[in-house]
């Protein structure tokens, strides 16, 4: 069962594919955030508006094929990875390694115990080792396939796999204990 953000981006991705250019706008305000943080993590603060400007385009012309089963964040933020990587190519630049600045989860929309756990697990994902990092980044935050985590990590699926595995376990190992610590 999709969560109340969700709902409320798939309305406005709805609003998008009918033409209503408002909608545009509300998805940018919605999803604005996470946009820039996966610009930002791929590209840097300096192209970081482009991506994003560029991505916005990019949901306009095809919202039409987004369907309304999939993860909205997930569908909007692939779009922003892959408008980032196109720039990455066109420029024959390499993307930044450095994925610090996307995990900044706590909004401060959020409930108070939600923020708490927010910030309970962003401290968790920084005590990771980086190729951990960028692995749980890549699967859950990007919603990259494992095939598509090894392409983007330039391992074989089986090593992308057990990277993953190992660092949902280690983030479980420091979620526990941090509880514990409460």
């Amino acid at each position: 069962m999709p969560d109340k953000q969700s709902e409320q981006l798939n309305k406005l991705l709805a609003g998008v594919a009918k033409g209503e250019t408002d909608y545009l706008d509300g998805v940018y305000l919605f999803a604005g955030k996470k946009m820039f943080a996966v610009a930002i993590s791929l590209v840097g603060r300096d192209c970081a508006e482009d991506v994003v400007h560029d991505s916005l385009i990019k949901i306009a012309r095809f919202a039409h094929k987004y369907k309304q089963d999939e993860n909205p964040f997930g569908w909007v933020l692939k779009i922003v990875r892959n408008t980032a990587l196109d720039m990455i190519r066109k420029k024959k630049a390499h993307p930044a390694a450095s994925t610090e600045e996307f995990f900044s989860l706590a909004s401060s929309d959020y409930s108070p115990d939600r923020r708490d756990d927010a910030i309970m697990i962003e401290q968790a994902i920084k005590r990771l080792a980086p190729d951990e990092r960028q692995a749980i980044y890549f699967k859950y935050f990007i919603d990259l396939t494992v095939r598509d985590v090894a392409a983007e990590m330039n391992i074989s699926k089986s090593a992308a796999d057990r990277l993953i595995r190992k660092a949902e376990d280690n983030l479980k190992i420091l979620l526990s204990a941090g509880r514990k610590e409460d």
